[in-house]
């Protein structure tokens, strides 16, 4: 049975990334199955409704064409993908706040896609923009990430060890459910109740659903504050959702590096990739490769020989080698002994040999 289960054990470990694999591609088959349960029944009853809509309308104003209503709500459909809306003339989203809103979503990568370049030239200012601001954005996240980290991390973590005499994992478990607890409340839970007390049509699992997409940054837009309030209201409602999107990552970033470095991760992490791969995840290159080639200069140089317990001695003439063995046969400690065989040796260029008063054939 032993043998068995270890062989057993052994070929899980070696198709695990492909089980990994396979279980992820059966999650989004599954994932898309439930969605268009769920989905299409809503979809169908909306463009149901949607067509009796325009039927009456029709039937209530029959000097308007069909072909021409077609036309204006597809162009009204259009304007309002691009985040142009007719309802309100005030309303303008490339005022400097709202641009400055624009550009805090695509370089957090969360795109709300509510608004979008109209020209041609400022979709190539955006591709070049993005270019250049996305790794910087990345850059900052990191290293605001690994900053952060010894203070947040790190030092609660080893408080828990010095006083409450927690080994490293259970505290580092302990803190973990904490952080992820206090994260929860302080940017998801809060910011859903407070969006609920500010838009009034929204429910709190829509605010909730709008907070975890944006932090998530996924993005999908069909969910923005200020929408329906004034001007000055919605230009503070966007630089307040600004400031949400580069903290909350920040704290989501310093969240998700804690729980990777748990030793449970690490060992899952090895599970599917294997240990040597794993090991060399937190290698860099440059030390990889002056490894290498420290390795190959330690290789080519001679040995280097330290004081062995019992000394080498140089060569010395057969008189003194015989004069010194009979010294030392007198002696009956351990020491006179390790004497007596150093006495005995002498190096060669050869190596080791024995001393020349012994007879060599």
């Amino acid at each position: 049975m032993a043998p068995s289960a270890d062989s057993a054990l052994t070929l899980c470990r070696s198709y695990a990334f492909s089980f990994l694999v396979i279980a992820y591609v059966l999650f989004i088959l599954l994932g898309g199955a439930v969605f268009m349960v769920l989905e299409q029944p809503e979809e169908r009853a909306l463009v149901a409704e949607v067509r009796e809509l325009r039927a009456n309308f029709l039937e209530r104003h029959p000097c308007v064409e069909d072909s021409g209503l077609d036309a204006l709500l597809r162009k009204i459909l259009s304007a309002g993908k691009r985040g142009v809306s007719e309802e309100d003339g005030e309303e303008d989203n490339f005022d400097f706040t709202s641009s400055l809103f624009f550009v805090t979503t695509f370089l957090t990568t969360t795109g709300y896609g509510t608004t979008i370049p109209l020209s041609d030239v400022g979709r190539v200012f955006c591709i070049l923009y993005c270019l250049v601001g996305i790794p910087l954005t990345l850059l900052l996240l990191s290293c605001l990430t690994h900053a952060l980290l010894p203070r947040v991390t790190h030092a609660p973590i080893r408080y828990l060890q010095l006083y409450w005499g927690l080994s490293h994992n259970r505290a580092a478990l302990l803190y973990c459910g904490v952080l992820a607890v206090c994260t929860a409340t302080l940017f998801f839970l809060l910011p859903a109740v407070a969006l609920c007390l500010l838009e009034r049509d929204w429910s709190f699992l829509e605010s909730l659903y709008y907070c975890f997409i944006s932090l998530s940054t996924i993005g999908l837009g069909d969910y923005l504050p200020g929408r329906t309030h004034s001007r000055a209201a919605r230009q503070g409602l966007e630089f307040a959702t600004s400031c949400y999107l580069v903290l909350g990552l920040v704290v989501l970033l310093v969240v998700v590096e804690s729980f990777w470095q748990l030793q449970q991760v690490q060992a899952l992490v090895r599970l599917f990739v294997g240990a040597r791969v794993s090991e060399l995840m937190g290698v860099g290159l440059d030390e990889l490769v002056l490894g290498g080639h420290s390795g190959a200069q330690v290789s080519s140089e001679e040995p280097q020989y330290t004081l062995p317990i019992s000394t080498i001695s140089h060569p010395v003439p057969a008189a003194h080698t015989s004069a010194s063995v009979e010294e030392t046969s007198t002696l009956e400690t351990p020491h006179a002994a390790s004497c007596e065989i150093t006495a005995s040796l002498t190096v060669h260029p050869e190596g080791i040999t024995d001393s020349p008063d012994q007879p060599t054939n």
